[in-house]
């Protein structure tokens, strides 16, 4: 499989917790070129490449926008890099670019507002945003806001940006402008501190909370005993 770098979105103040692992899981399972972390970076860490940002965004749909325009922008990476968030896990070993996606963003908003009992969240909120956009749009509306990691070309990237510079569900607004399809699977994020993945699982994602005190966290550990090469 073609080599690409790989991009870390990363916040000012992130720690090393699920970043370590993070990325002991990409050099077990992953073929790529480099990593790359902008934003910013702990001080246990050191990536082949950083950037760092102070992002000025009011939410952290805006910084992580902020952020991906200047990692788009940047000819020393890739032509197509790995986006990448500090709590994705790869637990297998990764051999196809294909994207991932979870169904219809309709279907997705229409159970998120059953399971808040029609009460609307941020959250919510900007995926319907993104789903009356990409409607008007004439665009296709499939729903890639999964926790894996996703192929992106730098400079289609830095178009899909441009064209709605608020509108903050990057993965979808790409996806369905650029028609990239995918393969269909169930979201990997584990929130609570009971559930473990599946064997068949390629991926897995987790919450702080369940990565600290969850049986998730410690099935990440146990798969992911050995320091990488960027843990000083």
């Amino acid at each position: 499989m073609k080599k690409h770098d790989i991009v870390y979105v990363l916040k000012n103040d992130i720690k090393a917790n699920e970043l370590r692992y993070s990325l002991r899981s990409v050099e077990q399972n992953m073929t790529y070129k480099s990593v790359w972390f902008y934003g910013g970076c702990p001080a246990e860490l050191k990536p082949d490449h950083y950037v760092r940002l102070t992002q000025h965004g009011a939410t952290k749909w805006e910084k992580v926008a902020e952020t991906l325009a200047v990692a788009f922008r940047n000819d020393d990476l890739t032509e197509d890099v790995w986006l990448f968030n500090d709590d994705f896990f790869i637990l297998k070993k990764l051999t196809t670019t294909q994207p991932m996606v979870q169904g219809s963003l309709a279907y997705r908003c229409q159970k998120i507002k059953a399971q808040t009992e029609g009460r609307p969240s941020p959250y919510s909120e900007q995926l319907m945003r993104t789903l009356a956009v990409l409607k008007a749009d004439g665009k296709d509306r499939l729903d890639y806001a999964l926790h894996v990691p996703m192929l992106i070309n730098r400079k289609k990237g830095l178009e899909v940006l441009q064209k709605f510079p608020s509108v903050p569900m990057f993965r979808s607004l790409y996806g369905n402008y650029w028609s990239i399809g995918g393969t269909l699977m169930n979201d990997v994020k584990i929130q609570n501190n009971n559930d473990i993945p599946g064997k068949d699982w390629r991926f897995v994602s987790t919450s702080d909370g369940a990565f600290k005190n969850g049986r998730v966290g410690d099935y990440i550990r146990g798969q992911f005993k050995e320091p990488s090469r960027y843990e000083i």
